[in-house]
């Protein structure tokens, strides 16, 4: 079935005019490129009922009186073609013409991808030890894996804990133990004072097996979600790549800080932070995000903590976020290489996508706006601006 015929067929599915034969063809179709499970229930959203009955009396008027038979739709049917139209109506009464909603999880026939298999992210890591011994934590069973300054690193599911003693601790660099996690990966961590880490791909964090001294201190690249345990007398702090230092004593925030992006954003979710730049330092408030260019001074400005902490909740949200900013995430989230050809300076997209589904799928729904293609090369992808 070509992109066209399915959706002539979407259309007269939901004018009432398929045949029993035509509707089964229509459902045959969308069960075999996975459009019938529950994450379609976009007809449980008022707009999108509304733009569905707006259509179908469009066509009704521009026909000759005639004898319309009504009949009850197959809603989780229904529910994926409504999709449809909403990328389709979305597109065309925005302002901004470059910027294209989504479709949750639509999918539609395409000729520029080819299938192949590239599965979401999963729980993934290496643990390098103070004495340099690597462990893969993907294969490695569960249990206690180390044992140093009387202290015990244990795995336990899809995550470290590390607990023990609090004396005796040197955290100089050579004795730090470092959690590693690739392109593709996710993994958290619960440090020795209770503090609970949660990292995303492509991130690094370093730290000692226990905790001693005035301060608690530990080292991240990449992006990292932290919920900190409070202790008035010892503050803790995360160096982020080198280039600044945040100091707590209790709270949750998020760092980004990927090797190859040109600033660190700090959101802070509950308490209150210091970040340390440049010989000087601001505090922020739950809500606000430090923008930290790695030039001038730090620039405080409102977060959306929604799309910020979409990654933890096993999200994408793109709110008129650029397409390279997006291939980004894809790249570190499926392992992918991103290669771009043609100006994408003014292509962006919105919408929300679940981390879990297919790649496939979510390149499906860019290419829908008519904006890019992709062409996919073993796991390599190319960006092309139409």
């Amino acid at each position: 079935m070509t992109e066209n015929q399915y959706l002539a067929l979407c259309e007269a599915y939901l004018r009432g005019n398929c045949t029993q034969e035509e509707e089964n063809l229509l459902i045959a179709y969308q069960e075999e490129n996975g459009m019938l499970d529950d994450d379609y229930s976009v007809h449980n959203n008022q707009r999108v009922k509304e733009i569905i009955r707006l259509r179908i009396q469009q066509s009704i008027n521009t026909q000759k009186k005639s004898s319309i038979k009504l009949r009850l739709f197959n809603w989780k049917v229904a529910a994926s073609i409504a999709a449809l139209f909403v990328v389709a109506t979305y597109f065309l009464v925005r302002n901004a013409p470059e910027t294209a909603i989504m479709a949750p999880n639509m999918v539609v026939k395409s000729k520029n991808i080819k299938t192949i298999e590239i599965v979401p992210g999963s729980t993934k890591a290496t643990l390098t030890l103070a004495d340099g011994k690597s462990i893969d934590l993907t294969s490695s069973k569960n249990g206690v894996i180390s044992t140093q300054n009387n202290s015990n690193i244990t795995k336990s599911g899809n995550g470290l804990v590390v607990s023990g003693s609090n004396k005796n601790t040197n955290t100089a660099a050579g004795t730090l133990n470092k959690i590693t996690i690739p392109r593709g990966g996710k993994y958290d961590i619960i440090l020795p004072d209770g503090t609970h880490v949660w990292l995303n791909s492509s991130s690094s964090l370093s730290f000692p097996s226990t905790f001693d001294g005035n301060e608690r201190k530990v080292f991240l690249t990449g992006e990292a979600y932290f919920e900190v345990a409070k202790n008035k007398e010892k503050p803790f702090k995360v160096d982020v790549a080198g280039k600044q230092v945040i100091e707590v004593l209790g709270t949750h925030f998020n760092v980004t800080a990927f090797e190859n992006d040109k600033f660190i954003e700090t959101t802070l979710l509950e308490g209150s932070v210091k970040i340390n730049y440049n010989k000087s330092n601001i505090k922020i408030i739950p809500g606000q995000m430090a923008i930290n260019n790695l030039k001038d001074n730090l620039k405080i400005v409102p977060a959306d903590v929604d799309e910020v902490m979409a990654w933890t909740n096993e999200m994408f949200i793109f709110k008129n976020e650029n397409i390279n900013s997006i291939m980004k995430k894809v790249s570190r989230w499926y392992d992918v290489d991103v290669d771009f050809k043609g100006d994408v300076s003014a292509i962006n997209f919105e919408g929300n996508y679940a981390r879990s589904k297919s790649l496939k799928s979510l390149l499906k729904n860019f290419e829908l706006t008519d904006k890019v293609h992709f062409k996919i090369e073993g796991r390599r992808i190319t960006v092309i601006a139409k």
